[in-house]
C-alpha cells in the first residue's frame, strides 16, 4: 500500500453539563494543499469521537468511544481482512495500550527527576538540568 494524504475539517463540541466531547471530523478539498503524487490522496473519510473525562479535561484519564470510516482506495484480499479482523487489530491495541503505559511511566520517572531535591542545597550550589 502506497502512503495515504488525508486532508480534513474536525469540528467539536464541549457539554459541560454532561462532562464530555465531541469531534466529528470529515474529508475537504482545499486549493491550498495539493495532491502529492508520492501519496494517495483519501477522499472519502469520516470519524466520530466521543470523550469523556474520568474526572475534568484538564487531568490525566479519559474513555472514548471512535467511529471511523475511510475509503483505502485499494483492494485487500479477503484472508487480509480476516486476519486485520481477528489479529491485526487487536495486536495492535495492546501493542498501543502497553505503549501508552510506558509512556506514563516515563512521564512519573521524568516528573520525579525534574522536581526540586529535598533538603537544602549547599550554598553556591547550582542545578543544572539538560533536555534531550
Amino acid at each position: 500500500m502506497y502512503s495515504r494524504d488525508y486532508v480534513y475539517v474536525r469540528r467539536y463540541s464541549v457539554d459541560s453539563d454532561r462532562n464530555l466531547m465531541v469531534l466529528v471530523s470529515r474529508a475537504v478539498e482545499h486549493p491550498g494543499i495539493p495532491e502529492d503524487p508520492e501519496h494517495v490522496r483519501v477522499r472519502s473519510y469520516e470519524s466520530h469521537m466521543v470523550i469523556r473525562p474520568h474526572r475534568g479535561f484538564d487531568e490525566n484519564g479519559f474513555d472514548y468511544l471512535l467511529t471511523y470510516s475511510d475509503n483505502p482506495q485499494t483492494v485487500f484480499p479477503r484472508y487480509c481482512l480476516s486476519w486485520m479482523v481477528s489479529s491485526g487489530m487487536p495486536e495492535f491495541l495492546e501493542k498501543l495500550h502497553s505503549a501508552a503505559l510506558k509512556a506514563k511511566k516515563m512521564e512519573l520517572e521524568l516528573r520525579d527527576y525534574l522536581s526540586p531535591a529535598k533538603g537544602p542545597e549547599p550554598r553556591g550550589a547550582a542545578q543544572h538540568l539538560e533536555y534531550a
